[in-house]
């Protein structure tokens, strides 16, 4: 035993868990239609999602006996259960018998060990197998993924040391690390000394500049790429089209549909996504429209981008209808949908319409409703002064409201001047977060619509006495955006 399964055992990383029941192979799998690979796969999800470590040992040992062939992604199925059951035991011992490894074998066994608290054996472990330009590409690729970046700068030191810095997946793969750990000019400067940038390392460099925030900088990069004589693909030209619709450049956005035409890229949904969310975003429906309507191939993006567009751009009704169409068409929505869709109707004042679509939700579509469901639902009866029928609403929540609902209803009661509803709606949203300023902005805003300036003054001594710092104002419909 290897001093680190040792350290293992001693800290005891090999849980028993009451196994859940999972369903049989006969009752809710044929072999006939679904090769046993694929049905081995179902079997070790369900498994490591219910924790069920019970059964999936049991099918680890079929595989032992050597009754099926055991590819590369079934073993990642099996160390993947498990890790998610916490016997990081038996998941390294799976580890160091594998003979081949990628970066699903690597981000799982990493992610095992970091969840559980164990730093510095993950990297133990990782110098012990002697890494390659292939493992640290992996390796980093995993800890991008789990923006885990302490382990990382370990990794990118080790790196430093064995001298495969120079080679193009690796440069690539600690870029990507950085940026999902949102340091920019960390990022940049392992760009910087990559030797050779293909159109991937631009590319990816400017997706990362987008996430950091820094939309502008992501089409600096873009530009700096074809003045270096590097052709774009289809995915910069997406990241272009996202940068653009972030900072509602219109003009900008344009001339990358110009260029999207000229290079004669490939027509790729993604792309024509994005280029629909830039045109809706900068207010130009009519743009998004030809867009739309040129599309062959629309995906529930697609028709969800065009249906926010309206809702956004004062056609709440032709939001609707774009809806209804994509049912007709077969096109199965999604949650997301549906918060686009009651949005909408919020924008229009359709409260009957509002009820059919939220309660199609679970009767015809089987989504549940979550809190931005019920916080549209809560704004659309708001907005049309129905405040009583509003907090009912809320009190009737299959779950605890949150702080979006309340501050909804409260924002809702400033609107109308109900100033009892509100204080109640400001109460529970405080008993939720003390610290958050938007209710006690909100309650105020509408003591002061009142006139009520003694209300103002005693809210904004109760903020200072608890330490509530104001943010700058956005709503949580950008996220959507």
């Amino acid at each position: 035993m290897s001093c680190l399964r040792l350290n293992l055992v001693l800290q005891g990383t090999r849980p028993w868990r009451k196994p859940f029941p999972v369903p049989s192979f006969h009752t809710h799998f044929s072999i006939s239609t679904t090769s046993e690979g694929d049905l081995y796969s179902n079997l070790l999800s369900k498994c490591a999602k219910a924790s069920n470590l019970r059964h999936g040992t049991a099918i680890h040992a079929k595989f032992i006996k050597g009754s099926v062939s055991t590819p590369i992604y079934l073993h990642n199925h099996i160390l993947n259960l498990y890790v998610k059951c916490g016997d990081l035991i038996d998941a390294h011992q799976l580890f160091d018998e594998m003979h081949h490894r990628n970066v699903v074998t690597w981000s799982a066994i990493i992610a095992g060990f970091v969840q559980q608290g164990f730093h510095d054996e993950a990297l133990a472990l990782f110098c012990r197998v002697k890494p390659d330009g292939f493992t640290f590409a992996t390796v980093l690729t995993g800890l991008a993924a789990l923006s885990d970046l302490n382990l990382g700068l370990q990794v990118h030191a080790q790196l430093v040391k064995s001298g495969h810095g120079d080679e193009n997946c690796v440069g690539n793969s600690l870029v990507d690390m950085y940026m999902k750990n949102q340091r920019l000019a960390d990022g940049f400067r392992a760009f910087q000394e990559m030797p050779q940038r293909d159109v991937s390392s631009w590319t990816q460099m400017a997706g990362g500049c987008l996430q950091c925030g820094e939309p502008g900088i992501a089409l600096e990069v873009i530009a700096e790429m074809r003045k270096m004589g590097v052709r774009p693909n289809r995915f910069t030209l997406a990241t272009a089209f996202n940068a653009c619709a972030t900072l509602s450049s219109l003009e900008e956005g344009k001339k990358l549909h110009g260029l999207r035409i000229k290079l004669g890229t490939e027509i790729d949904v993604c792309v024509v996504n994005a280029l629909l969310d830039l045109y809706a975003k900068c207010g130009s429906m009519d743009a998004a429209w030809t867009v739309f309507q040129l599309m062959n191939d629309r995906s529930i993006i697609s028709w969800t981008t065009m249906i926010m567009g309206c809702a956004q751009n004062g056609q709440a009704r032709e939001a609707l209808r774009i809806f209804d169409e994509m049912i007709l068409e077969g096109i199965e929505p999604n949650n997301v949908t549906f918060i686009c869709v009651l949005y909408a109707c919020s924008q229009g004042g359709f409260v009957d319409e509002g009820w059919k679509y939220f309660s199609s939700m679970s009767n015809d579509h089987g989504i549940s409703p979550g809190e931005d469901h019920y916080a549209c639902m809560v704004n659309l009866l708001g907005q049309g002064g129905l405040i009583k029928e509003a907090e009912e609403f809320i009190l009737a929540m299959p779950f605890k409201p949150g702080m979006l609902v309340w501050q909804t209803l409260l924002g809702a009661c400033q609107l109308h001047g109900d100033i009892q509803t509100g204080k109640r709606a400001a109460e529970h949203a405080m008993n939720l977060d003390k610290k958050h300023p938007s209710s006690y902005v909100l309650l105020s805003n509408m003591f002061a619509g009142l006139n009520n300036w003694h209300g103002v003054g005693d809210l904004r001594e109760l903020m200072e006495t608890s330490d509530v710092k104001k943010i700058p104002g956005s709503s949580w419909i950008e996220d959507l955006r």
